[in-house]
């Protein structure tokens, strides 16, 4: 039996319900995923309550589920690379149905998992690729090279610091308090408590006054103001969220006076990169999972049944996790 949850009115965790739904089939070049683990995203949390930004919202009733992983039951026509029966793991749009038995996924993004767990495997897309593309391809992540983490114990900052690490680049993570141990069981070089510590005077100290060569900032507000002062000439300021608002500033208040420095800011939204690079974005998540096989990736997953969904987004809302949520799919 295909079943789903669904969001059928905005609101809080109850609002969403499992209900039965048809199979879909694949049309041309899409891969048919019977699912057997979904991950939760803060975005599902923003879909429930309503809160997307003006023509964003998707239409009620919604399924929620941007990523996950099971077994190919079908292939649209032009797919090649994939069989009945493949094991695999998926990303996808607003709307590819992650919280439900099955999703049909566009052939590019979905790959190949062998023998991985399936729930393991299931919280890996969107916050391994998040931090591959603004490490590696916005950033130009080398060795040698420094990078400052900000909420470095979050999901997309925990898989920031595995693969700078292993690209090996010194790690300055700022965190709170009490997730400073946290931070350096994954490996971070040296690790900032913002809620004690000025963030830009511990950055200079440790870089010896030079600065570091990228951060990568999901928090925007203020700290885009401090990350330029951190910066060292030549430095990229990667802004991938929106944490506490908008970045504070001007141009001419805030980055010309680094002008002598050479500095850049970029942001980054992921589905830019999935949107325009299909075949990149591809090779980039076969990358990701050759991490995770290795053990450069160490995710920390907490698991519950499809049925505990609202459970999910209520823990998820009251800041109790730590790492990634799966919906297991019986």
């Amino acid at each position: 039996m295909s079943y789903a949850i669904e969001i059928t009115r905005t609101g809080g965790p109850e609002v969403l319900t499992k209900v039965p739904c048809d199979t879909p089939q694949p049309g041309v070049g899409e891969v048919l995923i019977r699912n057997h683990a979904g991950a939760v995203n803060f975005i599902d949390t923003i879909i429930r309550r309503g809160e997307m930004p003006e023509g964003m919202m998707p239409a009620l009733p919604h399924v929620p589920g941007v990523e996950g992983a099971g077994i190919v039951e079908a292939v649209g026509d032009g797919v090649t690379g994939f069989v009945i029966g493949d094991h695999v793991a998926w990303m996808g749009p607003i709307g590819a149905g992650g919280y439900g038995t099955h999703s049909v996924i566009r052939a590019p993004y979905v790959t190949k998992i062998d023998d991985l767990d399936f729930n393991l495997a299931a919280s890996i897309p969107v916050n391994a690729m998040t931090a591959y593309h603004i490490l590696v391809n916005l950033g130009d992540a080398a060795a040698g090279k420094s990078v400052l983490v900000h909420a470095a114990a979050g999901g997309v900052g925990t898989m920031i610091q595995h693969i700078a690490k292993h690209l090996d680049m010194t790690v300055i993570a700022s965190v709170s308090s009490e997730k400073v141990d946290y931070a350096k069981a994954q490996g971070a070089d040296h690790v900032i408590d913002y809620k004690s510590e000025d963030v830009t005077a511990r950055v200079m100290d440790v870089t010896e006054g030079k600065g570091v060569d990228l951060t990568l900032n999901p928090i925007s507000g203020e700290t885009l103001k401090s990350d330029l002062e951190a910066l060292a000439p030549l430095g990229t300021a990667v802004i991938f969220g929106f944490l506490a608002g908008p970045p504070a500033g001007t141009f001419a208040e805030d980055l010309a006076k680094h002008f002598q420095k050479s500095v850049a800011v970029r942001v980054s939204d992921i589905y830019t990169y999935f949107g325009n690079r299909p075949d990149a974005f591809s090779t980039d998540m076969a990358a990701v999972f050759d991490f995770l096989r290795l053990g450069v990736l160490r995710p920390q997953i907490t698991t519950l049944p499809i049925t505990e969904a609202a459970e999910a987004h209520r823990r998820l809302e009251a800041g109790e996790t730590t790492g990634k949520l799966v919906l297991s799919i019986d």
